[in-house]
């Protein structure tokens, strides 16, 4: 539990799709009750923290395939102190561009990680000191798994939030909270009836040309969407609850199951050209 006087706990990451602009009407398609909850997407974890907060969470399990974001996690719940005195020598570059290009993403990429579950302090201070200085705070990978965004140019951006860090360091330590980096369909080992699963995967595109998906070096495509959906339907006839965000693009996928099928608006600012930001309707797809 936290402590009265402790801020609230909030994504200490910017991710690309977090849902902190839905929380709020996300709240009127929650189920009634639930036993654990289950996300196996995490990014920055906006729903998880949000329900944590409502203290509607008993018992989770939190992950995702992403080593580098599991592994910024396991450093927050289990290396806190570590990580802040790094933060605070990296806020020093904050409006650095020739630290950015130059030491912070080379050595960020030269640190390869074995698993996603092993801490590494460094690799979580970079991760947070890219995180909050390339362009738009995305999180994009090669084919050889090296982080390939830009230099951001913000006017002054904080690299150490130390109150943040510290409550959601807080909730981590919570025994009934498990996080693991692993891939979506080992939910289905875990989640039993009467569990919620929140999936929130990277989007089907909206174009051609509109693919964002370069969380790991594997790309999440067609295919991938299928196995997702395959993996929806058997966890619905498991009697767990179970909710979606995707793009309208993957619809066909869950029509016709007796699903209930809404669409909700939200701003997205992924595209390089301003001009073509702005609400785009989302699918929120649940069992229940």
């Amino acid at each position: 539990m936290l402590r009265e006087d402790s801020p609230l706990p909030s994504p200490f990451v910017k991710w690309a799709g977090g849902k902190g602009q839905l929380l709020a009407e996300f709240d009127r398609y929650l189920p009634s009750k639930f036993a654990s909850y289950h996300e196996p997407f995490l990014g920055g974890g906006a729903f998880f923290f949000h329900l944590y907060n409502q203290a509607l969470i008993r018992k989770a399990v939190i992950s995702d395939s992403n080593p580098d974001i599991v592994n910024a996690f396991f450093v927050v719940r289990d290396s806190l102190d570590q990580l802040l005195t790094l933060l605070e020598n990296l806020q020093r570059y904050a409006k650095d561009e020739n630290y950015f290009y130059d030491v912070a993403r080379p050595r960020f990429n030269s640190i390869r990680l074995k698993t996603g579950e092993q801490g590494n302090v460094e690799k979580a201070a970079l991760l947070l000191y890219l995180n909050k200085t390339c362009f738009n705070g995305l999180y994009r990978v090669n084919k050889k798994g090296d982080f390939n965004v830009p230099w951001g140019r913000y006017t002054n951006p904080r690299i150490c939030d130390a109150p943040n860090l510290k409550a959601v360091s807080r909730v981590l330590k919570d025994k009934e909270v498990r996080v693991a980096c692993r891939d979506f369909s080992k939910v289905k080992e875990d989640a039993q009836k009467g569990d919620f699963i929140y999936f929130d995967p990277p989007y089907s595109p909206l174009s051609p040309t509109a693919n964002f998906a370069e969380y790991t070096s594997q790309s999440f495509v067609t295919a991938d969407q299928v196995h997702l959906a395959e993996l929806y339907h058997e966890l619905a006839s498991r009697g767990c609850f179970v909710m979606l965000s995707n793009s309208l693009q993957v619809s066909n996928l869950y029509e016709g199951q007796g699903y209930r099928l809404e669409k909700v608006k939200a701003t997205r600012a992924i595209n390089s050209v301003a001009a073509k930001r702005g609400a785009i309707e989302e699918l929120l797809v649940m069992n229940y």
